[in-house]
């Protein structure tokens, strides 16, 4: 305890005065309290509420439309927004919000949380929530192959945090197998096809019995509404599904829990919709 309580303090004058020196301080401070203490981020004190975001593509964007859902809405969020999305770097966010007597006055973190950083962060940050955008191929001397990094994340998830994950991802769409899900998909909308066009895709084959994968839309890479002609394995039913996208009209109609709601485009770009679905299926989940 005196380690962590003598690291805190040294962390919180040396972030005082890189911010004095116009620094942001969002990595130095968490890696030298980490050095220092390894188990810091378990003794830090936490807000009570924890939103992770992780995934290949779109947890950045994804993050930072939670953080101004939710200040705009009058809360105050802790965040690493504008730092490292590693253990380091959330560390240093939780230094930040923390006093010197390791107290919070926050109710609510939200944090982009690296997919490889997983078994570094999660066995001492327990999530409310978990994100997942998606698990794509990245580059081959970071993430390499998307199952590696799934099966970094799956070991890793606590079993209390409630998992919000992308239907029309049969990869990421599996994280959690004990764990409670909520599912966020994009229906057939019109011109899809059921034949993958793209070169890459990285789950040809069914993962229980190794059979070709076919698919009731197909959208980019191994995106959209897969089943198995072999055996049960199939694409998970949403609760959150958006119905049409009228780009036209620059909205889409939202089924949510039987529910239907039109919101807003924020982008016509097919990532993006799927960034806005997954923020607006957590802002549901939160209340």
């Amino acid at each position: 305890m005196f380690r962590f309580r003598f690291t805190l303090f040294i962390v919180k004058i040396i972030q005082k005065l890189m911010r004095m020196l116009h620094r942001n301080a969002t990595n130095l401070p968490g890696r030298i309290a980490i050095k220092m203490c390894p188990d810091f981020l378990k003794r830090i004190a936490k807000p009570e509420k924890i939103v992770a975001i992780t995934g290949t593509d779109g947890k950045t964007t994804t993050t930072n439309l939670i953080i101004d859902a939710l200040e705009n809405s009058g809360e105050v969020v802790l965040n690493n927004k504008l730092g490292s999305n590693i253990a380091w770097g959330i560390a240093s966010t939780f230094i930040s919000g923390t006093s010197f007597n390791n107290k919070t006055n926050y109710k609510i973190a939200v944090l982009e949380v690296d997919e490889r950083s997983a078994k570094k962060v999660y066995p001492y940050v327990k999530p409310t929530y978990l994100i997942c955008t998606n698990l794509f191929r990245d580059s081959i001397y970071r993430n390499a192959n998307p199952e590696f990094i799934f099966d970094i994340i799956n070991k890793e998830i606590p079993k209390e945090t409630k998992l919000i994950l992308n239907g029309d991802d049969p990869l990421s769409s599996q994280l959690g197998k004990d764990n409670e899900k909520i599912y966020f998909a994009i229906d057939k909308q019109e011109g899809e096809g059921k034949e993958p066009e793209n070169i890459v895709n990285d789950l040809r084959i069914c993962p229980k019995c190794q059979t070709k994968l076919k698919y009731n839309y197909s959208r980019y890479n191994h995106i959209g509404n897969v089943y198995c002609p072999n055996c049960d394995f199939k694409s998970p039913e949403s609760q959150y599904v958006i119905k049409k996208i009228n780009y036209q009209e620059n909205n889409f109609v939202l089924n949510a829990k039987g529910k239907e709601a039109t919101y807003k485009l924020i982008s016509d770009s097919m990532f993006n919709i799927y960034n806005e679905l997954a923020l607006i299926t957590f802002l549901y989940e939160y209340g």
